[in-house]
């Protein structure tokens, strides 16, 4: 069977767009695309989905989510006090069952699905987010979360890790990842093993890296907020010692860097820091909106893009955001940087399927690639080009299609 999408507009990619433009889908795949005209005349089509006054875009790549926390959406207060943030999570789930975490990732799902967003990196730090997600629409990457500092539990941990994993069978829309939480949270040990273990097995990572003014703190010099905190969670090793290194240069050491991670935040990182990521390859996810809500000042994005740094926009969690849409991050990034529409459009599909590994599926609208497609609504009285059309207040995702199939048309 033959889908025909059409709208106004359609962007394959951020440079190309067509006017009156359609998409023809095969089963799960883009078998055709060019101008409305020439499709239908080409394409045996079985039936048209006409989006109006829409863009049609590449699907949206959120690389960065914790769908488990999408029902503390609003009960969290905004702090600087990253320490003071974790524990009103804590207390906040402390009575939560099972149902709660499931019911919290279903809600994260549909939010996803209805902002146009098509694939998801998502953090699992409880066993219920592999699956519920194994059973959603969204094509995505879920990374088992890893946490333990001491060192003498890194071999045990690991082992732990790889039988809870081996339950899991990953499919075309689920790949599996490991997520060493961060290096407050991790032994060097544990980053080692897993360093290792994922190169054998090219499993994809990620890490939290440089988040707080605190956390540099803490590895360069052993002080700050951090050793208290952890002692309150009897989580501190009585043998800990800082290594005296900056986050992303204790990455390096730990051998975690050469697995090209995708890095989640490095809201404070050096240009001599950046250059170790270019030099890796490693991939940055930027959070707009939950930068702001931790009132961090000046994410050194810029730098980044112009180092030629593979970046990519996510989300975080509703435990520190108002919504789970790209788009979302897109209008936010584009009243607060200098950053070109193309260059955010690039950010959400392009850079989003790189650093999760799956640009030769999805990020451009291409035949041959996933069905993975979102449509925009336009505003109705506009006089703009098209990206800032797309970028306008009101613009809003009016259909989202994940490898061929249907999963939002409001």
């Amino acid at each position: 069977m033959t889908t025909l999408l059409k709208a106004k507009y359609l962007i394959t990619n951020p440079e190309d767009c067509i006017e009156n433009g359609a998409v023809a889908v095969e089963g799960a795949k883009i078998s055709r695309i060019g101008t409305f005209d020439e499709i239908k005349a080409l394409a045996n089509v079985d039936k048209i989905i006409d989006l109006g006054n829409a863009v049609i875009l590449p699907g949206l790549i959120n690389i960065h989510t914790h769908l488990d926390l999408t029902n503390l959406h609003n009960r969290i207060k905004p702090t600087t006090n990253f320490t003071h943030w974790v524990f009103q999570i804590v207390g906040a789930r402390i009575r939560w069952k099972e149902e709660d975490y499931i019911s919290s990732i279903e809600k994260g799902i549909e939010l996803c699905v209805e902002s146009g967003t098509t694939t998801v990196a998502d953090i699992a730090n409880t066993g219920y987010s592999f699956s519920v997600l194994k059973k959603s629409p969204l094509r995505k990457v879920v990374y088992k979360e890893i946490i333990d500092l001491n060192p003498d539990h890194a071999q045990d941990v690991l082992k732990k890790t790889q039988s809870e994993l081996s339950t899991i069978i990953s499919d075309n829309l689920l790949s599996i990842g490991l997520s060493p939480h961060a290096p407050y949270s991790v032994s060097r040990e544990l980053y080692q093993a897993i360093a290792q273990f994922a190169a054998e097995r090219e499993t994809p990572v990620c890490t939290h890296i440089a988040e707080t003014r605190d956390e540099i703190e803490f590895l360069t010099k052993g002080t700050g907020s951090f050793p208290a905190f952890l002692k309150q969670l009897r989580a501190m090793p009585d043998n800990w010692h800082a290594p005296g290194l900056t986050p992303i240069q204790y990455l390096n050491e730990t051998g975690i860097l050469r697995n090209r991670p995708l890095l989640i935040h490095c809201n404070y990182i050096t240009d001599e820091e950046i250059s170790i990521i270019k030099s890796s390859g490693a991939s940055v996810a930027f959070c707009p909106r939950s930068h702001h809500f931790f009132g961090h000042l000046n994410h050194p994005v810029q730098k980044l893009l112009d180092a030629g740094i593979n970046v990519g926009l996510g989300t975080d969690s509703l435990a520190s955001n108002d919504t789970l849409s790209i788009l979302d991050e897109m209008k936010f990034l584009s009243l607060r940087h200098s950053i070109s529409p193309k260059t955010l459009l690039t950010m959400a599909t392009i850079n989003g399927a790189k650093a999760l590994e799956l640009e030769s599926k999805t990020g451009h609208i291409k035949e041959g690639f996933e069905a993975d497609i979102c449509g925009v609504k336009l505003p109705d009285v506009y006089g703009g080009n098209i990206y800032s059309q797309l970028l306008d207040t009101v613009s809003k995702n009016i259909f989202t299609m994940i490898a061929g199939n249907v999963c939002y048309h409001a």
